[in-house]
C-alpha cells in the first residue's frame, strides 16, 4: 500500500511539474525571428502640438487626462521637485491635478491629491515611498485612479499598484488600497520581478476589468553590450470580474520582449473597433531605438481562450532626431536619458482616442526640468 502511494506522489508531482514547465514556455515566446512586421500608420498620423505642461522647478512625467461630463479636462500628472534630481522619481513623486477647457491646454495647476507619502511615512505600509504612473479612466461612471509605489526605499523589485475611486475629478477620493503586486508563486509573469508591477493601465472590456502592469523576468538570456539589468521587461495582465478586485494573474504574456529587448509603459484602452489597443515604449528597437509601438489585442485567440495577447501593429513614435530631423536640438539640455519620449498616455475626445501625450527627459530649452509633449492623432 506503501509503494502504491508513493507512486500516485510521483506521479502527480510529475504532473505539477510538467504543468508548470508548459506555463513558463508560454510566457516567454517573442523572438526577434517571431515578431511581426509592422506599418507606419500610427506614427504617421500624429501632428506635433508642442510643449503641452512645463512646470518650472518641477520634473513631470507620467500624465494622464480625462474628459468630464462637461467637456472639461482633467490631467493627472506625477511630478516631483527638481531639487530631488530626476531619479527621486522612486521616492518623491506626487500626483498632482490639473485643468484645462480642451485638450491642448492650457492646464491649470489645482492642488496636489497624492503626496509623495500616499501610505504615511511608516514602516509597514505598502506605499510609504512615491506616487507614481497615475492613470485616470471613467470607468462605470467614477474616475479610477491607479498608481505605483513602494514600501521601502530603493525596493524597485517590490513596486505595488493602488487604487482610489472618486465621483468627481477633483475628489474626494475613496483608498481601495494596494490591487495588485508581484506573484508569490511560480508559473505566473511577475514570479520574482525584478520590478515587482509597475506601470499600471486598467481597462474595462466586455463586463471584465484587465489591469496591465510590466514586469521583469530575468528568465531569458540577454544579449552582450544591451541596456541593463531591465533587460527582457514585458508586460503582464491581471483580471478581475469588479472593479475594486480581487485581480487575478493571468498565466500567460501579454507580450513578452525577445532576448535582450524591453518594452514599458503600456497605456492601454478600447480603441473605435471596440478592442484593446496599446502604445508602450521599444526601448532598443524590436522595430525602432527608443521609439514606441502601437499594438492590438488578438481577438480570435482571446474569443478561443480567454487570454490577452497583444500583438504590434505600428510604430507609434520614433527617437526625437528622428521625427524631426530639420529641429536644432542644440540649445537642448539632457535631463534624463536620451533625446526620446517615454511613459505614453492615449487622450479620449468623446470616447475617441484623439491625442498622444510624451514625456521627455530632453528640455528642448535648456531648463533643468522634464516636460509634457503633445501629438494630435489625426486619421486618414
Amino acid at each position: 500500500m506503501r509503494t502504491v502511494t508513493h507512486i500516485v506522489l510521483i506521479i502527480i508531482s510529475m504532473s505539477l511539474f510538467y504543468a508548470c514547465s508548459e506555463k513558463e514556455v508560454k510566457m516567454y515566446p517573442s523572438t526577434e525571428e517571431s515578431l511581426p512586421s509592422v506599418s507606419r500608420e500610427f506614427v504617421d498620423n500624429l501632428e506635433y502640438l508642442g510643449v503641452i505642461l512645463d512646470r518650472p522647478n518641477y520634473h513631470t512625467w507620467g500624465t494622464s487626462v480625462v474628459q468630464s461630463e462637461d467637456g472639461k479636462f482633467h490631467m493627472y500628472a506625477c511630478q516631483w521637485k527638481i531639487k530631488h534630481k530626476f531619479s527621486a522619481w522612486s521616492t518623491e513623486s506626487e500626483v498632482n491635478y490639473f485643468k484645462a477647457d480642451n485638450p491642448e491646454g492650457p492646464y491649470q495647476f489645482v492642488k496636489t491629491i497624492l503626496s509623495a507619502r500616499p501610505g504615511g511615512d511608516k514602516d509597514g505600509v505598502w506605499n510609504r515611498y512615491t506616487a507614481h504612473n497615475p492613470e485616470v479612466k471613467i470607468i462605470d461612471g467614477k474616475y479610477v485612479l491607479t498608481y505605483i509605489s513602494y514600501p521601502e526605499k530603493g525596493a524597485i523589485s517590490d513596486a505595488k499598484i493602488g487604487m482610489k475611486i472618486a465621483k468627481n475629478p477633483e475628489g474626494p477620493w475613496q483608498d481601495v488600497g494596494m490591487i495588485m503586486q508581484k506573484a508569490s508563486e511560480a508559473g505566473y509573469p511577475s514570479y520574482k520581478s525584478l520590478r515587482g508591477t509597475d506601470n499600471n493601465s486598467l481597462v474595462k472590456f466586455r463586463d471584465k476589468y484587465f489591469l496591465f502592469f510590466m514586469y521583469n523576468p530575468r528568465m531569458v538570456p540577454m544579449k552582450t553590450n544591451k541596456g541593463s539589468r531591465h533587460d527582457n521587461t514585458s508586460l503582464g495582465v491581471a483580471v478581475a470580474d469588479k472593479l475594486e478586485g480581487p485581480y487575478i494573474e493571468q498565466v500567460g504574456s501579454v507580450f513578452a520582449a525577445p532576448a535582450g529587448k524591453k518594452v514599458e509603459d503600456l497605456c492601454a484602452y478600447v480603441n473605435e473597433d471596440g478592442i484593446i489597443s496599446a502604445t508602450m515604449c521599444d526601448n532598443y528597437g524590436m522595430y525602432s531605438v527608443d521609439g514606441g509601438i502601437y499594438s492590438e489585442m488578438d481577438l480570435g485567440h482571446f474569443e478561443r481562450t480567454g487570454e490577452v495577447v497583444m500583438v504590434p501593429k505600428s510604430i507609434a513614435w520614433e527617437a526625437r532626431p528622428k521625427m524631426f530631423p530639420n529641429q536644432d536640438f542644440s540649445k537642448g539640455k539632457t535631463v534624463y536619458g536620451n533625446n526620446k519620449y517615454e511613459r505614453p498616455k492615449i487622450i479620449m475626445v468623446d470616447e475617441v482616442p484623439s491625442y498622444l501625450f510624451l514625456p521627455s527627459g530632453f528640455n528642448d530649452e535648456g531648463k533643468p526640468w522634464t516636460a509634457l509633449h503633445g501629438f494630435k492623432i489625426n486619421k486618414k
